[in-house]
This record gives structure tokens, sequence and C-alpha cells, in this order.
């Protein structure tokens, strides 16, 4: 059955300068970031919802019902992973699932150096965890890029960087540039931010090395020149400008630049325009189904993002209230932060507008995000709703979630996004 549905919603409803550096690649040629699901630590479902918030902005409710039969998963941090052995000549690349999917880590090669880095197209900073930290701040970080120990780093004089979130999380400091090569895709001159001042709960985040920012470089936050992001450097040198992405939630999903690998995908591509305007991969998203209910216009017409560096699905609040409506035993839970269910509940399917004339239909078991607790009356576990609320923010997060869900394909030519149901194992 496909996941993706086009659909006439007229059957339904009335109607600043960047500096480039220079590639080092052969045109024609496409290159893998292989991706596997192999995580270590417990799934944090409140923790996520909190990343994602910290990432946009997003004030949480402290609204919610307290439940005295509701215990709690303990949980530790996810941890650091380790690198592995890459092949030399197939120009592809392992990359790690962290803590079932909370994140996706890829290694990156920067200046000679392997780190385990996170790449994100909700973001446009390229920048590392480095040895310009000082000691007392790097706490039990055992991996960082170190710019002495690479012969092809050079400072950027007065080039900064700053990266600063809601909840008073920060990165910022320098600016340099070094060689990258991401499976086999070479840029020279990639500029990289080295911040000297990172917030605890950014070092805390041992998971990664640092952040691969692939959204547009308006909102780059290099000053006092805009830098462009490893894929726009990229780009010109593909035999087409495009990335996909094949998320899986088991087994092996890959990155892939210059190339749409049609043996990833069945049936056909849906195409989508995306408006750049704010910097991401943006789309109209203003329709909505739950199950096999009634294809729905939201109130607020929002739009969506699709964000490889988030977890979960952000949506707007009468979506969410919809979804859970369909759910057995579904409440907001303040000790949650978010929206919990029994984990032997039958999730339903919910369908997202991808652009004015299709639906895009993640499958309901993709919506139940991990265990979060139990109920100690019943002794049964609860779960974390992959679903959760983007607090009346301006446009709706399509997270890993959702991506998991299909083959995408980020095309710069537009740009657009295109859509199709990911072809599963047998």
């Amino acid at each position: 059955m496909e996941l993706l549905l086009s659909f006439l919603f007229a059957l339904f409803f009335t109607s600043g300068v960047i500096s480039a550096p220079t590639s080092h690649q052969h045109k024609g040629r496409s290159y893998k970031v292989g991706r596997i699901r192999a995580g270590n630590g417990a799934v944090d479902g409140p923790v996520a919802l909190r990343k994602a918030y910290r990432k946009y902005n997003i004030i949480p409710s402290d609204l919610g019902v307290d439940l005295p039969d509701f215990k709690p998963l303990s949980t530790k941090p996810a941890s650091a992973n380790k690198l592995v052995s890459e092949p030399e000549k197939s120009g592809s690349v392992s990359a790690v699932s962290v803590a079932g999917d909370v994140a996706f880590v890829s290694p990156v090669t920067v200046g000679g150096q392997k780190l385990v880095l996170n790449l994100d197209t909700g973001s446009a900073d390229f920048w590392l965890m480095n040895s310009r930290i000082p000691k007392g701040a790097i706490r039990d970080r055992t991996r960082l890029f170190h710019p002495e120990n690479s012969s092809t780093f050079e400072d950027m004089p007065d080039a900064s960087f700053d990266v600063s979130y809601g909840d008073s999380s920060y990165a910022f400091g320098r600016v340099g540039t070094d060689t990258v090569n991401m499976g086999g895709a070479i840029v020279k001159k990639q500029a990289i931010g080295l911040p000297d001042q990172v917030s605890d709960s950014l070092i805390g985040e041992t998971y990664d090395d640092g952040l691969v920012g692939l959204s547009f470089s308006s909102i780059n936050t290099v000053r006092p020149q805009r830098q462009k992001t490893f894929f726009e450097n990229v780009a010109k040198d593909l035999d087409v400008p495009v990335f996909t992405t094949a998320l899986k939630s088991s087994g092996v999903g890959e990155y892939e630049f210059g190339a749409i690998d049609h043996s990833k995908y069945t049936g056909d591509i849906s195409n989508v325009t995306v408006d750049p305007s704010r910097g991401f991969w943006e789309f109209e998203a203003a329709h909505f189904a739950v199950g096999n209910g009634t294809v729905r216009s939201t109130k607020t017409k929002p739009t969506a993002i699709a964000d490889t560096g988030t977890s979960l699905m952000l949506l707007d609040q009468e979506v969410v209230d919809a979804y859970y409506k369909q759910v057995p035993g579904a409440v907001f839970a303040r000790g949650a932060s978010g929206y919990i269910h029994p984990c032997k509940a039958d999730m339903p399917n919910l369908s997202i507008a991808v652009g004015p004339k299709h639906l895009a239909t993640v499958p309901g078991h993709f919506l139940s995000f991990s265990v979060v607790g139990t109920n100690i009356t019943t002794g049964e576990k609860v779960c974390y709703g992959g679903v959760q609320s983007n607090q009346g923010g301006r446009m709706q997060i399509l997270g890993d979630v959702f991506l998991k869900a299909f083959f995408v394909i980020f095309d710069l030519r537009g740009p657009s996004l295109g859509i199709a149901s990911l072809k599963q194992p047998v």
C-alpha cells in the first residue's frame, strides 16, 4: 500500500553576499553517507521534545494533567558513538542512530580527522566541538576537532559565529576553513565554526561532535559575511544538485549526494515547491487527515519544514488534538511534558499535506515514539507520542518520525522537495 496519496483539494475546498569556497570532485559522481541504526542509551521522548523546542525557541506549555499512577522511565543520556571502519573505495560511510532514533549521526572527516556529526536540514551552520574550548568546560568528551593538527586548516580573520536558543543554550566563537570529506564528497575551504564558549547543555550531548547545517545559507550566523553550507558548496560539482534521505527505523539507511536511487522507493515521486525565504526547506501544509477520516483544512493555514535534525513531529495544535482524540487513553501529561498513551493502543495513520495537491501518510506504528514510563496501577507500559504540539509556532516541524516513512529528495533546482514511499525490507 502506498504511503503517499495524491489528491485535488478543489474537490473538497474553495479555493547579503555569500562567500563560496572551492570544491574538489569529479563531475557526475554521487556519494553515499550510510546510516546504521545501532544506538546506545535509552530513548527519552521528553528530552527529544525539549531539544526541538530549544532549537526553534518554542516556549513549552505548563498545562496538562498530573497522573499519580504514572511512573517515568529511568533513562541515561546517550553516550558518544564509536567511529567505525569505512571502506576506502566505495564512497560510502556508516552512521549511527542514537538511542532509538533520538538523533542520526554520520562519520565525517574534517582536516583528516574523523568525527561523528549530525546532518541537519533545519539549520545552516557547520560547527564542531574543538580543542579551543577550555579544558574545564569540555568535561568527559574524548573526541574533539584539533585545528592545530590539520595541515589544511586556516583561520578566517575577524569572522565569528553565534548559535543561541530560547532555553539559554549557546555556542559561539571564531571561524576557520578546512577540507571536509563526506562519503567521498569533498569541499575544500568549507567554513566551520569553532566555538570557544559552549553551554553545559550542549556539552552534555555527547552523541555527536558537531553539526552540519544543510538548510539555506540565508540563516547562516557567520559574521561579517555569511558562508555557504556544505551542500551549497558541493552541489555545483554533482551530477544533479540534490541529496536524498532514506532514514530507516531499523537496519541501514543513508544520505546520498548527487543522485536519486530509484531502487530506494516505490510508486511515484511527488514534488512540491519549496519557499526558502525563511531559510528552511519549507512548503505548504494546510491540510491533514487522521486515519481514514476526511481531509480537513487547518484554520491557521500553517507551512511545514523537513528537518532531519529534529526527532519528533511538531504540529499545529488543531492537528495534534484531532489525532490524539483517536488514540484510546492518550492524554497530555505534565509529568511527561507532552502527549502520552498506552503502548498497546492502536495508533491511527496521520496524513499531512505536502504542498497543495498531495498528502503524505505516516503509518500509525511510526507515531509511538518511545516507552516513557509505566502505569503503576495496571502495570502497563506508557509510550511517548511522536506527534507533539508546536505551541502555536509559525510553522510545523516534520522531523525524523515523519521522514523515516519516506524517500526524500532535497533539490536546489527550484528549490523543491520530492517525496515517495520508502521501500521497506521484505
